[in-house]
């Protein structure tokens, strides 16, 4: 049976708890706000079906990988999609193509009160909700039953998810299916949704309205220089730079990324999926001309059935073939696990179940200095002026 003693042990996937047939385990929430199974002993049968689906501790692989990924960068040509984006589209022109030939989608949205589940459905009209990242720990449960019903039913189904979940809805299903497409993405880790609950408590104490629309990358000040953006219910919106939002500050600084995440096990290449995305962080180096500070989405193709998906929307989108050599040397932290925080991570959730979210900011975050933020916007400005001296 599943035995949580190392919090580093378990992802929070929830796959153990779908596949328990007599309703043996449940979820506990520790002070971090990450949640861990529970056996109750009374009800389980030691059947062993939970260790055997544990990402963590096994790791069914997809039939017909690639010994190394083809690596591609592309934007989608509708400019209101790639602006919307979190990088440059390519995962809503792939629902697209699979909302057309009345499949199912499945990935991340917000719930009503700012926490992040899973879905899967047909409904075409969800695709604004699912579009962009969400960098918090999502809620899979139930979702491992439900993708396996479709399968079983005939249903195509395209599911997005973080690699610890691709690999656990691959273990849960035991066996390939040629009617799922499963779609991943490079993390850099996963964040206590009880953190952010905190911060958005803060903001929305700060603006007196209740937060209607969350955008993690917003490109007003373009992509490179991405913004968190929240809109109000009342029309008032608050917008500022990552190096600048609380919440990004400590997510930068690793501060609250779930402990699994620190020795990740699901960041080799290829991975578990038929198509990892990522921002394709690096192209202005790489090829000037695929960058135009609005996003360029990379795209890690792993195996046939990726390449053929990608072909079918080919023609939506601006792309180009490159190589691993070429994301070695220009996107290096993608290959590595993200490193354990500087500050102290105990000391920052005890002051969080004291202080609000602006107070534990202060005591705990790398705030920027009042210099700092003057040089930044120097650079920001002289950025723009190189654009628009620069020769066309």
């Amino acid at each position: 049976m599943i035995h949580i003693t190392n919090k580093e042990d378990c992802c929070g996937c929830h796959a153990c708890g779908d596949v328990c047939a007599h309703s043996a385990i449940t979820f506990e929430i520790d002070h971090e706000g990450f949640w861990y199974p529970k056996v109750n002993r009374k009800l389980c049968v030691e059947c062993g079906l939970c260790e055997q689906v544990c990402p963590m501790l096994y790791k069914l692989e997809s039939s017909g990988k690639y010994r190394e990924p083809r690596v591609f960068g592309a934007y989608s040509k509708d400019e209101h999609i790639r602006m919307d984006s979190t990088s440059g589209g390519v995962q809503t022109a792939l629902a697209m193509r699979q909302y057309a030939a009345k499949g199912y989608v499945g990935g991340a949205v917000f719930n009503e009160d700012h926490t992040v589940r899973h879905i899967v459905s047909p409904d075409e009209g969800l695709l604004p909700k699912l579009r962009s990242s969400k960098y918090l720990q999502s809620e899979m449960k139930g979702l491992y039953n439900e993708i396996r019903r479709l399968l079983r039913g005939g249903a195509n189904v395209m599911f997005c998810a973080a690699p610890c979940q691709i690999q656990a809805l691959r273990n849960f299903l035991k066996k390939d299916y040629d009617n799922l497409f499963a779609v991943d993405f490079v993390c850099l880790g996963v964040n206590s949704p009880k953190v952010f609950l905190a911060y958005m408590k803060m903001l929305e104490d700060k603006y007196g309205s209740k937060a209607v629309l969350i955008k993690f990358k917003d490109k007003k000040r373009g992509w490179h220089n991405f913004s968190m953006r929240v809109n109000f219910e009342d029309g008032q919106e608050y917008c500022k730079a990552r190096g600048d939002d609380t919440f990004f500050i400590g997510y930068l600084d690793h501060l609250y990324t779930r402990p699994s995440c620190y020795g990740c096990k699901f960041r080799t290449y290829p991975h578990n999926s038929d198509l990892t995305l990522a921002d394709f962080w690096g192209i202005d180096t790489v090829d000037k001309e695929m960058d135009q500070d609005k996003g360029t989405s990379l795209l890690l193709v792993n195996n046939d059935r990726g390449m053929t998906r990608l072909d079918m929307i080919k023609e939506s989108l601006v792309w180009k073939e490159y190589d691993m050599e070429t994301l070695h040397q220009n996107y290096g932290d993608m290959f590595v696990n993200s490193p354990k925080p500087i500050k102290s991570r105990p000391k920052f959730f005890a002051d969080l179940d004291k202080y609000p979210f602006d107070v534990v900011s202060e005591r705990n975050l790398s705030m920027p200095t009042k210099k700092k933020a003057v040089l930044k916007r120097l650079r920001l400005i002289l950025t723009k002026l190189k654009k628009i001296c620069s020769p066309r």
